[in-house]
């Protein structure tokens, strides 16, 4: 083989090789997304089931904490999701998780954030939405949930809706 047969040769393997490997990052990486996703939403359901055991197979074993929307509510590790859940049927009985929105999802080799909004009702009350901010930990090739946090967003009150009404008051 001569030098630019050579050449060439090498040229078109290694260019093989880069597609290669970046179509295998894009089929991993979407079915990454699709984990994520799934794992969101059997997460939100088994929550609002008080299904204790599939929320607890989905949280990190080395790491977990939830913070909830009230200042008080930290809970760390599966003992402290489990008194999430207990506290929060005793008082609801019932709850129930709607359709996924607004969601955005970063995803990396070892982490992931999931980020979303989702309506959410409890003890038969009108639905208010949740702002869901959660990340994932691949353990053993598993996207486990290792913190979450949220909050209910308030309406009215952003500082452009608060400027925009005081400033027809200051003329």
């Amino acid at each position: 083989m001569t030098r630019l047969g050579f050449r060439h040769a090498a040229a078109a393997f290694t260019l093989t090789t880069l597609l290669a490997c970046a179509s295998t990052q894009a089929a991993s990486s979407n079915d990454d997304r699709a984990a994520v996703t799934a794992h969101v939403r059997e997460f939100l359901d088994a929550y609002a089931a008080d299904n204790q055991q599939a929320a607890l197979r989905l949280i990190d074993p080395r790491q977990f904490t939830m913070f909830g929307s009230d200042a008080a509510e930290i809970a760390h590790g599966a003992t402290g999701l489990q008194r999430f859940l207990n506290d929060d049927f005793h008082l609801w009985h019932t709850a129930h998780f709607g359709p996924i929105e607004h969601l955005d999802l970063r995803i990396g080799a070892q982490y992931a954030s999931a980020f979303f909004d989702v309506p959410f009702s409890a003890a038969g009350a009108a639905p208010l939405t949740l702002r869901v901010s959660t990340v994932w930990h691949k353990v053993n090739g598993v996207w486990m949930l290792t913190q979450s946090s949220n909050c209910v967003p308030t309406t009215g009150s952003s500082a452009r809706e608060i400027l925009n009404k005081q400033l027809p008051a200051r003329r």
